[in-house]
């Protein structure tokens, strides 16, 4: 583990972090100091602790509108996949008629080829027939 010393709300803090998490931690900082700037104006004005908790409510709240976003990004990909089964239970429908089809056509094709084969006969028949009429 490193350390890395850093500002937040004014005061100087040493902390201890994951060589992962050093970005992650940096944003972090990041945002709560942003945040302790946006009360600038009331430095001095209320206790530093009043602020600090105007901070947390307002970043419980934000917290609370990403967990409702992600309920509603949830719901929705439980909609998508309902969806998406439904569409494969269609498929899979259609796959079974078409290979339905795809025998019945093997079928007829076979009957076609009996019967061109005996309209073959026949025609030869008749040829022989007529060869011998004429001879």
């Amino acid at each position: 583990m490193s350390d890395l010393e850093i500002t937040i709300f004014n005061q100087k803090l040493k902390l201890s972090y994951q060589a992962n998490e050093k970005d992650k931690l940096i944003k972090a900082v990041d945002v709560l100091n942003k945040s302790w700037n946006k009360y600038s104006d009331l430095h001095g004005k209320v206790s530093d602790q009043k602020i600090t908790t105007l901070i947390s409510l307002e970043l419980q709240d934000s917290i609370e509108d990403y967990k409702d976003k992600i309920d509603i990004y949830k719901k929705k990909i439980d909609l998508l996949k309902k969806e998406i089964e439904e569409k494969n239970k269609v498929t899979q429908i259609t796959k079974e008629k078409f290979n339905k089809l795809k025998l019945e056509i093997e079928a007829k094709d076979s009957e076609i080829l009996k019967i061109e084969s005996l309209l073959d006969e026949i025609h030869d028949g008749l040829i022989q027939i007529k060869n011998n009429i004429l001879f």
